[in-house]
């Protein structure tokens, strides 16, 4: 969800329920679902997993396509993301309230030596906690993470990500309200818990081939 200190600058024409989203969408098509996805859980009240959910029950319904909107929402995440982490990385003045908000949550708090030592695998692994889109990015901005490895790891998870979650808005679009209401329960601690024993294992692969072209380049 959008951090409070951010809601109080938020325009309040912007359609925050979901069937305004749609609406919107059907009117606009992939220019509307591309600004949604850019600005959802930053500029614009809406998680982004509501933002995919939505996509995925509009190429159902034959509104959009389906591969093309998918293309569209990670591209979107992708930007939306590294503009964060590039604000944050330059000490930007405007993201100064959220970086402070990331810092106090409970889990950043309590694990932040072991996080920053492996900012790869939290990188990857936050990406998928629902409501918690800027965690990532302003966390790997904030420890100078090199913007090679913040792209690669961020750009991974949501490879992986986004697609399900459309697929899930797709193929469950009958139950998409349902779906959209109990979504907050994922984060149930076990999957978290996958998901990181996931992140561990693409992580470990992505630097050892890092390293190898490293070992490649200095001979």
């Amino acid at each position: 969800m959008i951090p409070a200190h951010l809601a109080t600058y938020l325009p309040t024409h912007l359609p925050t329920h979901p069937a305004d989203i749609i609406s919107s969408i059907e009117q606009f098509s992939y220019i509307a679902l591309f600004l949604f996805a850019l600005g959802a859980g930053y500029v614009i009240p809406v998680p982004e997993e509501i933002i995919l959910l939505i996509t995925g029950y509009m190429a159902s319904e034959q509104f959009v396509r389906l591969t093309p909107a998918i293309f569209i929402v990670v591209i979107a995440f992708i930007i939306g993301d590294n503009i964060l982490y590039r604000l944050t990385l330059k000490n930007n003045k405007h993201v100064t309230k959220l970086v402070n908000e990331v810092l106090s949550i409970k889990f950043i708090a309590r694990h932040r030596p072991w996080l920053e030592k492996h900012i790869n695998t939290a990188i990857f692994a936050t990406r998928f906690v629902p409501f918690l889109r800027f965690v990532g990015p302003v966390f790997a901005g904030y420890t100078k993470t090199k913007e090679q490895t913040f792209m690669v790891f961020n750009t991974l998870a949501i490879a992986i990500y986004a697609p399900f979650v459309v697929w899930l808005g797709y193929f469950f679009h009958n139950d998409f309200t349902l779906i959209v209401n109990d979504i907050g329960r994922v984060r149930h601690t076990a999957v978290i818990f996958v998901w990181i024993i996931i992140g561990l294992i693409i992580t470990r692969i992505v630097d050892y081939i890092f390293k190898k072209d490293e070992e490649a380049n200095r001979k």
